[in-house]
């Protein structure tokens, strides 16, 4: 599939989970694994982390003004990088986890200190979850994910981690990119 279908079933996906349409809450996720035991070289020459294969993952955060984040797989291709998660608004407000869509405060920092950024669906920019809904699919940030040790995924970067009357809670959430010894 073309990566540019990829992101429009992905972000089309995301819109019709935040809204609570589209069935049974998950978003259209395009298949982009590769056959299990090969390893995922892009054109360049480079390996994908966890050899381009979707890495099931059991992350839970809860902001103090109760929202959960929880983070349920992690998955690098040829050009960019899949984080399912499923947001959970427990407040009587929406929330925005990408308040400032145009300054790039949301991305996943790299120990080499590089920095994936998040491209936001058009249709959600700001990833508004409105107040009592679950909003469930992928993120999508711009760059495979290299062959890393470790990492964080950061929303609303200059926002609160601790505030509860937030509705932009910043997250940092640690990340376990370290592969098990083959």
């Amino acid at each position: 599939m073309n990566p540019a279908k990829s992101m429009i079933v992905i972000a089309s996906g995301l819109a019709l989970a935040a809204c609570g349409q589209g069935g049974d809450g998950n978003a259209a996720v395009a298949d982009n694994t590769t056959t299990a035991g090969a390893v995922a070289a892009t054109p360049g020459g480079a390996t994908l982390w966890n050899s381009g294969q979707a890495k099931p993952l059991d992350i839970q955060v809860a902001h103090p003004n109760g929202v959960v984040l929880q983070v349920t797989s992690l998955q690098s291709r040829q050009t960019d990088t899949a984080v399912g998660i499923r947001v959970i608004n427990g407040r009587d407000r929406e929330i925005d986890l990408n308040r400032f869509p145009n300054n790039r405060n949301g991305f996943l920092l790299l120990e080499s200190g590089e920095r994936l950024f998040l491209s936001p669906p058009a249709s959600n920019a700001r990833l508004t979850v409105p107040a009592g809904q679950t909003f469930e699919g992928e993120l999508v940030f711009l760059g495979r994910l290299p062959m890393v040790r470790t990492g964080v995924m950061v929303l609303n970067e200059q926002q609160s981690g601790d505030n509860q009357y937030t509705t932009t809670p910043g997250f940092r959430i640690d990340l376990p990119l370290t592969e098990p010894a083959q």
